[in-house]
């Protein structure tokens, strides 16, 4: 019998030993960073559960040793850089991801093209940005901002977090939900990536059915099935894993698979980019490891260090107010628990002096007890070091726009493989819901779709610096030679270049020529003179034009 069951529980096929081998690499690859998370909750999320293996559910109590933290800096920081983060990779009020020519598109065939759209011949670029509007409209619509901080808090701090985005209800918005890192297994990939990604949960039995959907379901052994719904408040582990099909190099292909009690239940290839509803964004990756090494990571030793000095100046106050005492052990009541204040205790004569204290205390030295060098340490760390006054004259407007230009650089850098495995991942996995849903259609020019343009903090600083230095070279060169400039610079296509530079292309609407002419024509008609480009009026007893 024993044998028959060990013979039972060998993998039923290839994909089913595929799939078991890579979630078991996965998992040895966390086991390395196992302590290191667990004190990075410790000191930024006590109350979260810290077990984190996706081997067994974690214990169904909370954990004990938060009492033992003595300071809350890692609230404060983890809470600013996830905000910070938001608001410089993805802020809710703009567009932070843009569509344009790919590398093997020529910027004439993107400046030119024009594409049917529902029955009409438009531009190009006209229906690639009223689709990226409607995405983002998607966005705003999903619970996408109400579920990123769940998602990111601390977790991409720590330098790695889970996001689950799909469509169970048609007829509803897309879902985001945030995968913790206990249910998330990953691994590197041929490229260097993360490729090999799963999610391990031990859902409560009566929600099994529900979770996997009738489809999925209906796969599973009847005798499975039966042992399930016979133990609705059991738990049972299902594991949902995809992986590159590195085969397929017309387009991006996913395999799919469900276990459910180690066992496949069901396998699908997902084509397409954004096909994959797990997306892993990591903060500063190493090529080392598959996780993210963020700033909860790095700032550890000094979390350390001032926590261990905030404990030290809350015994060092406690020992100055209840210093210890000596007392007479055959005279009155034992007091080995100490004294109490305004109580009465009767002492033999001639005993009067022996409660006495032991020592005094010596003066505590705020000195020995600061830590604001190692708080503004981890403040630059975790890329919150906002602009500060250091002198009594405060900082001219040009001085903080610098600051914060060089604060964007900064995090821009770090942050470029969290944008491309963050934000782009999330725009093109909204877009691939909308188009399977029809909502928009999928554009492409000679066979070939267009590409997500990276748009960062660092590329906009860099931007921002680029207009600030053409705003400077256009106020010297007007000055120094004011009729060359005239006739050399065309303003209106100026104009438009600062626009398209300043991404403000959807606030700022130009006139067609022919309005232009018409605004000139009633100028000139008003002051009595000639709209530049018109044609003078006729001088009175001058015989008219044939």
């Amino acid at each position: 019998m024993a044998e028959l069951k060990k013979k039972e529980a060998q993998p039923a096929n290839d994909l089913e030993r595929d799939a078991i081998a890579r979630l078991s690499a996965a998992r040895e690859w966390k086991q390395y960073w196992l302590l290191d998370f667990k004190e990075a909750y410790f000191f930024s999320a006590p109350h979260r559960q810290r077990q984190i293996s996706s081997e067994t559910y974690p214990p169904r109590q909370r954990q004990l040793d938060a009492p033992e933290l003595n300071t809350d800096q890692a609230f404060l920081l983890c809470g600013d850089f996830v905000t910070e983060l938001t608001n410089a990779y993805m802020p809710e009020a703009q567009r932070w991801v843009e569509r344009g020519p790919g590398m093997d598109l020529p910027k004439e065939v993107w400046d030119s093209a024009k594409v049917n759209w529902q029955g009409k011949i438009l531009p190009l670029k006209e229906v690639v940005r009223g689709d990226d509007a409607k995405i983002f409209d998607a966005i705003k619509a999903s619970n996408f901002y109400s579920e990123i901080p769940k998602a990111f808090n601390p977790d991409i701090a720590i330098g790695t977090c889970g996001l689950w985005i799909d469509r169970p209800v048609p007829s509803k918005p897309i879902q985001a939900l945030a995968v913790p890192l206990r249910e998330l297994e990953v691994n590197l990939g041929p490229d260097g990536e993360i490729d090999d990604r799963f999610v391990v949960q031990f859902k409560r039995n009566s929600y099994v059915r529900g979770f996997l959907g009738e489809d999925i379901w209906n796969k599973i052994a009847k005798d499975v099935r039966d042992a399930i719904e016979a133990k609705p408040g059991d738990r049972t582990e299902i594991v949902k894993g995809f992986w590159r099909k590195w085969d397929r190099t017309h387009d991006e292909c996913w395999q799919h698979v469900v276990l459910v009690k180690s066992k496949l239940v069901h396998e699908a290839e997902l084509e397409g980019e954004g096909s994959c509803p797990l997306l892993v964004p990591r903060f500063d990756p190493s090529a080392d490891w598959p996780w993210g090494i963020g700033p909860m990571i790095k700032g550890l030793p000094t979390f350390r260090q001032i926590d261990e000095l905030e404990r030290q100046r809350m015994e060092h106050g406690e020992l100055a107010l209840t210093p210890p005492t000596t007392y007479p052990d055959d005279s009155f009541t034992e007091i080995e628990q100490g004294l109490e204040p305004g109580m009465a205790y009767p002492i033999r004569p001639g005993t009067e002096s022996a409660v006495k204290k032991i020592y005094d205390v010596p003066e505590g030295k705020a000195a020995e007890y600061q830590y604001a060098e190692k708080l503004k340490n981890l403040r630059k760390l975790f890329f919150v070091d906002y602009p500060e006054q250091t002198g009594d004259t405060p900082p001219t407007l040009g001085q903080w726009l610098d600051e914060l230009a060089r604060a964007q650089r900064r995090i821009g850098t770090p942050g470029m493989s969290f944008w491309r495995e963050g934000p782009c991942k999330i725009f093109l996995r909204y877009k691939f819901l909308l188009e399977r849903a029809g909502s928009i259609f999928p554009v492409q020019v000679d066979g070939r779709a267009m590409a997500a343009t990276p748009y960062n903090p660092a590329q906009r600083a860099a931007e921002q610096q680029e207009i600030a230095t053409a705003t400077q070279c256009a106020q010297i060169l007007a000055q120094m030679f004011p009729e060359e400039w005239k006739m050399a610079i065309d303003g209106t296509k100026t104009m438009q270049a600062f626009v398209e530079k300043m991404r403000t292309s959807g606030l700022l609407k130009f006139r067609d020529p022919n309005g232009v002419a018409q605004v000139l024509q009633r100028i000139a008609q008003i002051s009595g003179g000639t709209a530049p480009g018109a044609t003078p009026p006729a001088q009175a007893g001058a015989p008219a034009a044939a």
